[in-house]
């Protein structure tokens, strides 16, 4: 695929992230198909959404149910800490992983074909100030969303 042809991808899939529809088809189409073939071929396809965006998959445990529950994210790196962010769009309830993650902290991440255990923290203020710019420019939806709402949620994780 082409330089411009990446750009053009990459800002379809940014305008589709702000849109009430976007989110949607990111909760119900996207995300279930990546994560399926993310496992399938066994970290091997789909750990990358565009240009610098990695994705991992994040297992955390329903915090009613117990059930394992499996959600593919973008992340930064920071030295051997892994970030996660989760901004809430507005016109939709807290994403389970968060309320999950804040029940159960200990969580299973595939890094393309690598599985870990890590316990997860909310990020300090501090790192927030931190990480925050560095989350816009992964995914720029999280301004927006954020915009709208005042409601995010930046988790740092390490190895457990």
């Amino acid at each position: 695929m082409t330089s411009n042809r990446r750009t053009q991808k990459v800002q379809v899939i940014d305008h589709l992230g702000v849109k009430r529809l976007g989110v949607w088809m990111i909760k119900f189409i996207i995300s279930p198909t990546q994560r399926f073939l993310y496992r399938a071929t066994g970290g091997m396809a789909f750990t990358t959404a565009g240009v610098d965006r990695n994705v991992l998959l994040l297992t955390t445990k329903g915090r009613l149910t117990g059930k394992d529950r499996t959600t593919p994210l973008y992340y930064l790196r920071d030295e051997n800490r892994i970030i996660i962010c989760n901004v809430n769009p507005g016109f939709e309830r807290t994403n389970p992983w968060v309320t999950n993650l804040r029940a159960h902290p200990i969580v299973k991440l595939q890094i393309g074909s690598e599985l870990a255990d890590y316990r997860a923290r909310e990020a300090t203020n501090s790192e927030i100030s931190t990480y925050w710019p560095r989350l816009l420019n992964l995914w720029p939806a999280y301004g927006s969303h954020f915009e709208l709402s005042h409601q995010r949620a930046i988790f740092v994780l390490e190895r457990a």
